[in-house]
């Protein structure tokens, strides 16, 4: 036998039996990460429907299948105690009422709810050195984020989401909690300002305690979630005009030692309103409804 052919055979019977294993190895999970759930018919149908209900996507979507699991969580009780400490070292005083504990010095005060908000109130709002309201955006944010670590107001994990223009002439910047690089929308960070001046600061943040992989599903897509978006809100009067569409995290602020919060799809107006979409159910979540408390 040609011994130089034979070792090409076996060569070739090797690399065939490295490609049939690595296909039944790998390709089941990298199928699911690359495979597209939204064909451009889908996308041509999802505008207009969008259209017809007098709502406009300014950006693309996740064209991906997309798996989510249920997290379970608490408030962050480690953040609020340095928020306290803070408070308590400076000399604040503090006292009870039924809408929460209060700690005031000077010209602050902390209000801590049971749900764990924690709102900082400026009287008078703090005067600034610049006029906020002509930075632009990435000015603004510096100048804030600085202000808010000299304060020991800046949560590890914050996110800067978008800035909120209200009529009144206020604008609030608004942050969100990641974890691990994953939007959880629940936790939030909110500094609203006007013109020279800062006028308060309001923390929600969690402590993520566990996830189960093994309860992995797949989600609704971003399509889904925006088709279910239109059928629940019915056409809307005037345009409106959709300018992100994430996956993430909500939960309403629950006084619960700990709970379960689903994965969603965060659909976000030109004009600030906000609507989350479970991607499990494809439902609308309230943020009234109280979950069940986990043992």
């Amino acid at each position: 036998m040609n011994l130089e052919r034979a070792k090409f055979i076996l060569i070739i019977a090797f690399a065939c039996l490295n490609l049939f294993l690595g296909y039944h190895l790998f390709w089941p999970d990298f199928g699911r990460l690359t495979q597209v759930a939204v064909s451009a018919e889908d996308l041509r149908q999802l505008d207009l429907l969008l259209n017809q209900n007098n709502y406009y996507l300014e950006n693309s979507i996740d064209r991906s299948v997309q798996t989510g699991i249920f997290m379970t969580v608490s408030t962050s009780l480690e953040f609020r105690r340095q928020v306290l400490l803070k408070f308590l070292q400076e000399g604040a005083q503090f006292s009870n009422t039924e809408d929460g504990t209060y700690y005031r010095k000077d010209d602050k005060t902390a209000i801590i709810q049971s749900t764990g908000l924690i709102t900082v109130i400026y009287t008078p709002p703090i005067e600034t050195d610049e006029n906020l309201a002509e930075l632009e955006q990435r000015e603004l944010r510096s100048y804030i984020e600085h202000f808010l670590r000299e304060q020991h107001l800046m949560p590890e994990g914050a996110v800067f989401d978008y800035l909120e223009a209200t009529e009144t002439g206020e604008v609030i910047l608004r942050y969100y909690q990641a974890v691990d690089d994953c939007p959880v929308f629940a936790g939030h960070l909110r500094v609203t300002t006007e013109e020279a001046s800062i006028k308060s600061v309001e923390i929600y943040w969690l402590n993520p305690i566990e996830s189960e992989p093994s309860r992995e599903m797949e989600v609704i897509t971003a399509a889904a979630a925006l088709a279910n978006f239109v059928r629940d809100m019915g056409p809307s009067t005037e345009p409106q005009f959709i300018t992100d569409v994430s996956l993430g995290y909500f939960s309403g602020e629950y006084d619960a030692e700990k709970w379960e919060i689903p994965p969603v799809w965060r659909i976000l107006l030109q004009e600030g309103q906000i609507y989350y979409i479970n991607a499990f159910t494809g439902n609308i979540e309230q943020e009234s409804v109280i979950p069940e408390q986990l043992p």
